[in-house]
């Protein structure tokens, strides 16, 4: 069993237009309504390909019903924690004219300290039947900032293997925690190691450093770059595949459930890595969010390659 952890869930909305015009009356051609945030999206992309996923977070008010209801349509096993305040909605822009996507994004609901204990005691009683946790996405207000620091060192003493994917000064102490899994994009790397990352060299100098400290797996997701993997062993390099590119809002999080999922299984690190890229890519092309087809990403494989740029 696999359990993802949101501790900011969201309605996700997606908006198709033919075009953005700022200050003007714009017509919406399509809209798409999920339950996300991005632990809730790892949990979708791993039951697609058929692992066991149970998803967690806090939920309140008329929108936190709607997720609720929304996940239960798509049969989604979900042991929420109402809370008092109302859950956020998350709104994706998607331009078909430019193939831009403009996200608006809600702060969400303040936590009181009850909930948040109510939350780690849900999470102690998981571990009795989870072997991976993903902890994802940003802090809700009134969580401490070391939420995810604390949340791995519960999880370490139970032996759960935890990734974590998020930014900023969470990121910064959830590494610190030392999670079995971390995937920063390129601006969290920047927020991460403190300066800017451009070049390869710069990441593997900043991969290597992390991974010393005992995270089994860092994983650089770089978007048409494929992405780039550190461990033990080794540097690891895959391409992306060439793809028609509709909504990467998700993608991130596909690229996640593909990996934690595959090492679930026990297969090798290096068809892991290839199944986060795949995941992350067959995203890309769909319009909603955090949606893979399952034979699509096995088609995906087939076009990526795995290299060992450096051994370590």
């Amino acid at each position: 069993m696999i359990t993802t952890i949101t501790l900011n869930a969201a309605i996700d909305q997606v908006y198709e237009m033919n075009s953005l015009m700022l200050g003007e009356t714009n017509r919406v051609l399509q809209k798409l309504q999920q339950g996300g945030g991005k632990g809730i999206n790892v949990g979708r992309v791993i039951q697609t390909l058929g692992g066991e996923v149970f998803v967690g977070g806090f939920v309140g008010g008329l929108n936190g019903e709607k997720i609720k209801a929304l996940l239960k349509e798509e049969k989604m096993q979900t042991g929420f924690i109402q809370i008092e305040g109302e859950s956020r909605i998350c709104l994706t822009v998607s331009n078909k004219q430019t193939k831009e996507m403009t996200e608006l994004l809600e702060d969400g609901p303040t936590i009181h300290q009850h909930e948040w204990q109510e939350m780690l005691n849900w999470i102690e009683t998981q571990t009795e039947c989870s072997e991976y946790f993903v902890l994802s996405g940003s802090l809700p207000k009134g969580v401490p900032m070391a939420a995810y620091a604390m949340i791995i060192r519960l999880l370490k003493q139970k032996g759960v293997r935890v990734a974590l994917d998020t930014s900023g000064e969470a990121l910064k102490q959830g590494v610190e925690a030392i999670p079995f899994i971390i995937k920063p994009n390129e601006d969290e790397i920047v927020q991460l190691i403190g300066k800017q990352a451009v070049a390869q060299d710069d990441l593997i100098q900043a991969g290597e450093k992390i991974q010393d400290l005992g995270i089994e797996h860092v994983c650089f997701s770089l978007g048409e770059k494929g992405a780039l993997f550190v461990n033990r062993s080794g540097v690891y390099q895959v391409n992306a595949p060439k793809i028609n590119v509709v909504n990467t809002v998700g993608s991130g999080d596909a690229f996640l459930g593909g990996l934690v999922y595959k090492l679930s299984e026990g297969v090798d690190c290096t068809e892991a890595y290839k199944w986060a890229v795949a995941c992350g890519s067959a995203n890309a092309g769909e319009k909603e969010i955090a949606k893979v087809q399952k034979g699509t990403v096995q088609s995906l494989i087939k076009e990526l390659q795995i290299t060992k740029i450096k051994e370590r």
